[in-house]
């Protein structure tokens, strides 16, 4: 027997074993020997600046951590309301931390359509010339000039693992998806970091069309063999006829929108003092919201709607009634 050999591979082993429990329940850790990786699928979510954090929830904010991600940040316990230009709203928006220079509001499609909003596809942070939106909080409401987006699809990957699989950052690559709604994602970007975990982020529109959730394995394939083609229209004498459907139209209740600010955005109901101060951060807000409540402080002087000013329909059916004058402005 070669007592050394022996000793050798008692050496390797404990130390494997010893590698293993160390990064028990991490296994983006390990040394990799297969190519699938895990799938996160993130909801529509927030990332504030401390301007925007002061505006929200008062001079000085903390956000709380409600716990962290499979990546660096951590979803808060705080939440938002989304209006968008048509005052629909989506209520109970988590935020994501830790704090930006920029805030920005990340959406899927689906999202889109119910607010009303023609967000962009973009890589995070890249912000400029991207849609509007109004979020309210606790203590006062934002307009969001531009930073609303829709997330292109993108892969986290740790150095080792870009290493293993020979892709650098920024570089795009194909993802395919198994099962019965099984399909090739297509324009995956992936960023490469030491402090990475590797996962694919997707998301729900995405998510829902392959049917998966957070934990799916996928892999990266190389659909090269594809030939790529561009989107195209067909013609009018082609196009289908779209199925009528108003199940997103909808005004958001005048009520809700200024006096119930807080509830909105916490659940909790507001107090008389919370609620003038909501109302008032709304009115000092670069976009200003016209309501039916707001009717009798344009009964002598008219309304000027322009590209800051939002008036409501029922607020402007009612001006009608009453015989306020609207004015448009180019």
């Amino acid at each position: 027997m070669d007592t050394e050999q022996l000793i050798r591979d008692v050496v390797k082993s404990v130390m494997e074993k010893l590698e293993r429990d160390r990064h028990k329940g991490d296994l983006s850790q390990l040394k990799r020997t297969d190519k699938k990786i895990v799938c996160g699928v993130s909801v529509r979510h927030i990332h504030l600046c401390r301007e925007h954090l002061d505006i929200l929830f008062g001079k000085g904010y903390t956000l709380n951590v409600l716990k962290d991600l499979y990546n660096p940040g951590y979803a808060c316990k705080e939440a938002l309301t989304i209006v968008g230009p048509k005052l629909n709203a989506i209520q109970n928006v988590r935020i994501l931390g830790p704090l930006r220079s920029k805030t920005q509001v990340e959406l899927a499609k689906t999202d889109c359509i119910i607010l009303g909003i023609d967000a962009p596809v973009r890589p995070s942070g890249e912000t400029s010339g991207t849609a509007s939106a109004v979020l309210i909080g606790p203590k006062g409401a934002v307009y969001l000039n531009e930073g609303v987006i829709r997330a292109n699809r993108h892969m986290h990957l740790s150095s080792e693992d870009a290493d293993f699989f020979g892709i650098k950052d920024n570089q795009v690559v194909d993802v395919r998806v198994g099962g019965p709604k099984g399909l090739t994602f297509n324009n995956v970007q992936v960023r490469v970091a030491p402090d990475f975990k590797t996962e694919l982020h997707v998301d729900t529109d995405d998510g829902n069309a392959a049917d998966i959730v957070n934990g799916t394995m996928v892999e990266i394939v190389d659909a090269s063999c594809v030939s790529p083609i561009s989107i195209s229209m067909a013609d009018k004498e082609h196009t289908p006829p779209s199925i009528p459907d108003g199940s997103f139209s909808g005004e958001m209740a005048d009520t809700n929108l200024l006096s119930n600010m807080c509830a909105l955005s916490t659940g909790q109901q507001c107090l008389k003092g919370q609620i003038a101060g909501a109302s008032a951060a709304a009115s000092a807000a670069k976009k200003i919201v016209i309501t039916m409540e707001n009717l009798n402080n344009y009964a002598q002087t008219g309304i000027e709607v322009s590209s800051n000013v939002i008036l409501s329909p029922l607020a402007r059916d009612e001006a009608v009634a009453r015989g306020i004058k609207i004015t448009y402005l180019t």
